[in-house]
């Protein structure tokens, strides 16, 4: 993805469920189109981050591993 993200979270050192629902709050306050990068160490992400993400209609277009951290690209829609 060459495209800056609009806002960047860095969770390392939170755990699941916190890492998604503070993504969610994060999804919500962005204009559509907007992007948003999660960095997080919970490998229990992987799935939780893009399964709730897609749930709310939320566009997560990249995961991404580099050694023990995450990276989630997500795009509003719109």
């Amino acid at each position: 993805m060459s495209r800056k993200p609009d806002l960047s979270l860095d969770l390392r050192g939170e755990h699941c469920p916190y890492n998604a629902v503070a993504t969610l709050e994060a999804l919500a306050g962005m204009a559509p189109g907007q992007i948003l990068e999660v960095i997080t160490d919970c490998a229990q992400s992987v799935n939780g981050i893009p399964e709730d993400t897609r749930a709310k209609g939320y566009n997560c277009l990249t995961v991404e591993q580099h050694g023990p951290l995450f990276r989630f690209v997500i795009r509003v829609p719109g």
